[in-house]
């Protein structure tokens, strides 16, 4: 049998699960649990790694990566798979929106991490090193966080590697989202991403989103587990066929508004609205009324994602335009 990949957690006996709290062996990550499902197949396969919860407020992706991981049948899975559905503990259980109270760091913005940096950076550093550059593929699950409501998309991250770059493709693809954003770093709105390391390091992966606003809607993470369910199943890592899916409408960019000023948002459009080259989205005034700034769309694309909290502070963002 295959060796077991992912020193993160205590190698569970081949065609086994075992459940149980990570132990980051490091003493800054302690006073919260990290909660784990470790899959060791009866037979031999790829190795993946699916994470929820990086930030600990998209209810949905969190309760998806729960649900597999309650329904991996170690007797007929292929190869291994490590379920981490809570990666961010100290935001899940202070509902707090992007960052970790902790240190105040949004986690998906510091990988490759840092192994003597603050909190979040440690975490990073340890998934990246005890479990990410190990697996044969990633998969990372989120949604729109508390003041963010957004349509179902995924992303992947071209590197240039010709063979990584169409699996992590083939892989966002197959999940069975209407929108796929293939994004490359230059002129990345935002850097430190958990899938596009991966994809650095030679692994294909990409993120999914789907749901938000604060809420958890069981249908939803049901879907979501089907697209997960049927990424394993194109890796024949479970078995059964592979579902047939629409082709996704593929952007090539994402564009991300923000604003100058802090103020009260007042938005014209929704979350999914198509919007042409300088079109209005909405003003941002102050507590007396007067319009601080008007908001436009950078490009011509579709609102992917939008924040529905109309506290916008300075250099706050309103929306992400896909662009194709």
């Amino acid at each position: 049998m295959t060796a077991w990949k992912f020193p993160l957690v205590p190698a569970p006996a081949a065609g086994t699960k075992t459940t149980g709290k990570v132990d980051w062996g490091d003493p800054v990550l302690t006073g919260w649990d990290w909660p784990y499902v470790a899959v060791n197949g009866a037979s031999p396969g790829p190795a993946v790694l699916v994470t929820g919860g990086i930030h600990g407020s998209e209810y949905a992706s969190i309760d998806a990566v729960v649900r597999l991981g309650a329904s991996l049948d170690p007797r007929t899975v292929k190869g291994q798979v490590l379920c981490l559905p809570v990666m961010n503990p100290s935001a899940f259980w202070e509902r707090t929106a992007y960052v970790s109270p902790v240190d105040n760091l949004n986690l998906n913005r510091v990988f490759p991490g840092k192994a003597q940096g603050t909190f979040s950076e440690r975490v990073a550093y340890h998934l990246v090193e005890k479990a990410m550059r190990r697996a044969d593929a990633y998969i990372d699950m989120h949604g729109g966080d508390v003041p963010e409501a957004l349509v179902a998309f995924n992303i992947c991250h071209e590197t240039g590697n010709a063979e990584v770059d169409a699996k992590s493709r083939a892989m966002a693809e197959i999940f069975g989202a209407p929108a796929l954003i293939v994004q490359r770093s230059h002129g990345a709105p935002v850097s430190g991403l958990a899938y596009a390391t991966a994809a650095g390091l030679g692994v294909p992966a990409f993120i999914a989103e789907d749901g938000g606003a604060g809420q958890y809607d069981p249908a939803i993470a049901e879907r979501m587990l089907g697209g997960l369910e049927n990424v394993l199943r194109s890796l024949e890592v479970i078995e059964g066929p592979v579902r047939n899916v629409p082709p996704p409408r593929r952007f090539t960019r994402f564009a991300w508004v923000r604003s100058r000023d802090a103020g009260f948002f007042r938005p014209v459009v929704k979350v999914g609205d198509e919007v042409a080259a300088g079109q209005r989205l909405g003003n941002l005034v102050d507590f007396y009324g007067r319009v601080l700034e008007d908001m436009a769309a950078p490009d011509k694309g579709q609102i992917l994602f939008m924040v529905v909290s109309p506290a916008i502070g300075r250099n706050g963002l309103i929306c992400g335009v896909g662009v194709e």
